[in-house]
């Protein structure tokens, strides 16, 4: 993003000032709920190996644990464990396929926002909505 473009702007060609811009940021803050549970969630991303495996999962949805670990270069348990705190968070789902279990986003929030920070599919992976 530019700095030159800012994505928002305000809609009002005057500045509110201070006093009243501090009473309007503190009245949006006060209407939302869950910031320690979103700093929790949004703190695992700040693990290179765990963001690694989040854009491997986008890429190609319903990859085995095992062939992540292959690609990132890490050993089995400890993909597995990272997998276990992501699935935990709720930005992961497990499914089980025979005896295979096979790893997937777990909502359109993690799939959205892995696009954001630059994750791409891998060819022949498109959104549903894409599907002919």
């Amino acid at each position: 993003m530019s700095p030159a473009h800012p994505t928002h702007v305000r809609a009002a060609d005057d500045d509110p000032d201070d006093d009243q811009l501090v009473a309007e940021l503190t009245g949006l803050l006060a209407e939302v709920d869950g910031f320690a549970e979103l700093a929790e969630r949004m703190a695992l991303l700040s693990d290179e190996r765990r963001l690694r495996i989040l854009f491997c999962l986008h890429a190609h949805p319903g990859v085995r644990s095992s062939d992540v670990a292959r690609v990132i270069d890490a050993h089995e348990s400890t993909t597995s464990h990272a997998l276990a705190l992501l699935r935990d968070a709720g930005w992961v789902r497990a499914r089980r396929v025979g005896r295979e279990v096979r790893y997937e986003l777990a909502d359109a929030f993690v799939h959205d926002l892995l696009h954001d920070l630059g994750s791409d599919h891998l060819p022949g992976v498109h959104h549903s909505h894409d599907r002919p």
